[in-house]
């Protein structure tokens, strides 16, 4: 039997390439008992009314942006653009993945990788996969299948920690 999982979705280059797949996957993980986390940069409001408009099942969205913002960490510039220090904007996702517990992280930026104690699953767009400690995640295959390939990726990550601690 598969405990839930906390599952750690980045939105650009992730969900936004492939939101009806994703529609299709949120709604899977939910009727298997998971729980799905946004984990991204944009703002909050953008992101949520994307998520909402395609229908994509979340229990929470995290944004970067908003984060650093109530924290008095963004540079706003009249063009429009922002700037948080790379130390802090490339160290959050895994703070945060950590912190909540999240058991595998989806994400198409290999930089964050570094910053993450928390399964790092490098997604490919153009190959419909992730590479995880060596493990391929299938995202061409129907979502309740891939959901499976991630539920058995995180049992035997959890029986192979168990038993080093042993």
């Amino acid at each position: 039997m598969v405990c839930s999982l906390r599952i750690g979705i980045d939105f650009h280059g992730v969900i936004s390439e492939n939101p009806t797949y994703f529609r299709a996957f949120s709604a899977a993980a939910y009727e298997r008992g998971h729980t799905i986390y946004i984990i991204s940069g944009g703002p909050y409001s953008v992101e949520k009314n994307f998520l909402d408009l395609w229908g994509i099942k979340y229990t929470e969205i995290f944004s970067m942006l908003d984060y650093f913002a109530r924290r008095g960490q963004v540079e706003y510039f009249a063009n429009g653009n922002f700037m948080v220090p790379d130390c802090l904007w490339n160290e959050i996702k895994g703070i945060y993945c950590r912190d909540n517990e999240i058991d595998v992280h989806i994400d198409d930026t290999s930089q964050y990788s570094k910053n993450f104690s928390t399964p790092f699953c490098l997604y490919d767009q153009k190959e419909k996969q992730c590479v995880v400690d060596g493990n391929k995640i299938d995202f061409s295959l129907e979502p309740a299948e891939t959901i499976k390939q991630l539920e058995k990726f995180v049992q035997d990550t959890k029986e192979t920690i168990k038993k080093e601690k042993m």
